[in-house]
């Protein structure tokens, strides 16, 4: 690797770094799509294969321009991005499940992209070099078009889809013992209820009984206040 002395010479490094990034991509990206359960995926995948290779040849329009002859070195960090990527689809079943797992995957990879791609064009617009951020440019666009058509596959279906298998395959599993249970749970809440209903009534039917007893005793109170009255009216009658 040359020594960095000066920021044109980080700018050439950053193209050649990326220019080995997209070159893996175009390896990469054949097979995600061929692995896409959901079409359109497949479709996206396909589609930013085609913009690959024109970033390709955008990256060695840049090198040109800034006096360089186009070559490659080892972009780690997009090597250790499809690795994990690979890695995590292997142990995920096709399906919903699997889709999202790639688009995971491809989106850590567009967003190192995006942040490599500004940062270059920066670089060149602060050097004068007009040209190169133009063609810098047009595939950072790109990439963030690609990282938002990921998103949004994933939000209309891929995970809600995989949400949805989730479920399916968690009540599968459960078995005849948990759906006994369940039953068993169903049942006992019958039961419960039930007898918070016969509670009810009886307590209903006792404060009726209390409230007809509580009415027959101020009625024979009030009978016998009255025979008392009447009494005491005779007996001063008498008197007099």
């Amino acid at each position: 690797m040359a020594a960095v002395d000066s920021l044109h010479t980080h700018l050439v490094e950053e193209l050649t770094d990326l220019r080995d990034a997209e070159t893996q991509l175009t390896e990469a990206l054949p097979k995600l799509a061929q692995l896409a359960s959901a079409k359109e995926l497949r479709a996206a995948f396909q589609k930013h294969l085609k913009e690959t290779r024109t970033h390709l040849t955008r990256i060695d329009q840049a090198l040109r321009a800034l006096g360089e002859k186009p070559s490659s070195k080892t972009c780690e960090a997009m090597k250790g991005l499809l690795k994990e990527g690979q890695t995590h689809m292997k142990n995920a079943p096709a399906g919903a499940l699997r889709d999202a797992v790639m688009i995971t995957g491809a989106q850590k990879v567009e967003h190192y992209e995006i942040a490599s791609y500004g940062t270059a064009r920066t670089y060149a617009l602060v050097l004068g070099k007009q040209q190169v951020a133009r063609l810098l440019a047009q595939t950072l666009k790109e990439e963030k078009s690609a990282d938002r058509t990921l998103t949004d596959i994933a939000e209309r279906s891929v995970n809600e889809d995989a949400a949805e298998e989730f479920q399916s395959q968690s009540k599968s599993e459960e078995g005849p013992l948990m759906r006994s249970a369940e039953w068993a749970g169903r049942t006992g809440g019958m039961a419960v209820r039930q007898l918070s209903r016969t509670v009810r009534r009886a307590a209903s039917a006792v404060g009726m009984a209390q409230d007809r007893s509580s009415q027959s005793s101020r009625k024979s109170s009030g009978r016998a206040q009255q025979r008392s009255m009447a009494r005491r009216r005779r007996a001063t009658t008498k008197k007099r």
